[in-house]
């Protein structure tokens, strides 16, 4: 294998995800103040998606604070595969897909918003690596740190 191929693996699914999962859980609580803030958001038509759901900013602000808090709980438990992490994990990639991408069809997406790409593609990864994985001692890529 390539040293960039092997190296690329190790990161992917093998390095520490702990400042990834905080990451997500800080995002997931700033997305709850966003969302609480007076003003109407839902108003822009790149929240269309979250919007037709049927659901209020104030509820769609409540799940965010779940999903965020739930986030912290796993982080700081240390319990990152069992069945709970491993469902929460499936959900968690789910909602943020289902949101961004739901943002970025209801209207050309501003360029901001690809970092919220990058935590879609965060909240997989640990999806992936809490559930369809077997815990791994590091293989041929390096070491595991969860």
């Amino acid at each position: 294998m390539h040293e960039a191929q092997r190296k690329t693996m190790r990161l992917l699914l093998y390095s520490d995800l702990l400042w990834t999962r905080f990451t997500l859980g800080l995002s997931e609580i700033i997305w709850f103040i966003t969302l609480i803030w007076p003003g109407e958001t839902f108003s822009r038509p790149t929240y269309h998606a979250m919007k037709a759901t049927g659901l209020s900013e104030e509820l769609w602000g409540v799940i965010w604070l779940i999903t965020g808090t739930t986030q912290m709980y796993i982080l700081f438990s240390g319990k990152y595969h069992n069945l709970f992490a491993v469902c929460f994990a499936g959900f968690n990639a789910i909602l943020w897909w289902f949101v961004i991408l739901g943002c970025y069809f209801s209207v050309q997406a501003p360029a901001a918003m690809s970092g919220e790409v990058a935590l879609c593609i965060a909240a997989s990864v640990i999806w992936i690596r809490s559930g369809w994985l077997p815990k791994s001692e590091g293989a041929d890529y390096g070491d595991s740190t969860e």
